[in-house]
């Protein structure tokens, strides 16, 4: 069976993979370092590129096999969830935002019992 051209990509937990949408065959998975307390992972993406926002740092990965192209760790920026806005690109939604705000917020309150 050939493979889709689009496909369906996820972050989640420290990583970020593509699946074919048609079958949900994991088609390659890339785990990004460990740093600060966590959280979640979003995305834009935009030509052959996948921009990844996870807890405090960016990094730009190929859509084709995941692999990393480069990072910046936000030195002073916190470790925070990331949000990612680009002209022309796809990926940012208002349900991504809700849910990073949202898990903050959980993690604020928990911290303050």
């Amino acid at each position: 069976m050939a493979r889709s051209n689009t496909l369906l990509y996820i972050g989640t937990n420290r990583f970020v993979a593509a699946l074919d949408p048609r079958t949900g065959e994991e088609l390659w998975r890339t785990k990004l370092p460990k740093s600060g307390s966590g959280g979640p992972v979003t995305m834009q993406i935009k030509g052959r590129n996948i921009y990844a926002g996870y807890n405090g740092e960016v990094f730009c990965l190929m859509k084709n096999d995941g692999s990393v192209v480069w990072h910046n760790k936000l030195k002073g920026m916190g470790y925070h969830p990331i949000l990612l806005a680009m002209e022309g690109a796809s990926g940012s939604s208002d349900g991504a935002a809700m849910a990073a705000h949202e898990q903050t917020r959980r993690q604020s309150s928990a911290a303050a019992s």
